[in-house]
């Protein structure tokens, strides 16, 4: 009985640690995304989505490319508020904050292309698939 108990216990613990051992090499298989832009401790972590061929796209491909769309913006709405953070900061020197206000209004014309790439592309997409 004594002797089940001992290779049961063995049994468990090697299960374990091959357990562990798996999630080790999980987490050092995906190491941490690179930032497309970092400007002080605020971090922008994806890049404005592609937009599919118009002829070729499905409907699923549309609805796709929307939430990746709203998934850029939401992004974006972080790593502004960082740069408000920073821009509003008057204790910083002056040349941090503009750096701050300038990369804030380049995403913003980063989100305006965004969008305009979103118009064409909707307007090809529904005329193609009238």
């Amino acid at each position: 009985m004594l002797r089940s108990f001992v290779t049961l216990g063995a049994s468990a613990a090697f299960i374990m640690s091959a357990a562990f051992a798996q999630d080790d090499m999980a987490e050092e298989a995906a190491p941490p995304p690179e930032p497309v832009a970092t400007l002080g401790d605020c971090a922008l972590y994806s890049e404005s989505p592609e937009m599919p061929n118009p002829k070729e796209a499905t409907a699923e491909d549309r609805t796709a490319t929307i939430g990746e769309i709203k998934a850029y913006q939401a992004a974006l709405g972080e790593y502004r508020a960082c740069l408000d953070t920073i821009s509003g900061n008057e204790e910083l020197e002056v040349d941090a904050r503009q750096a701050a206000l300038d990369e804030f209004n380049r995403t913003v014309e980063l989100e305006t292309d965004m969008v305009k790439d979103w118009q064409k592309f909707s307007k090809k997409y529904d005329k193609a698939n009238k």
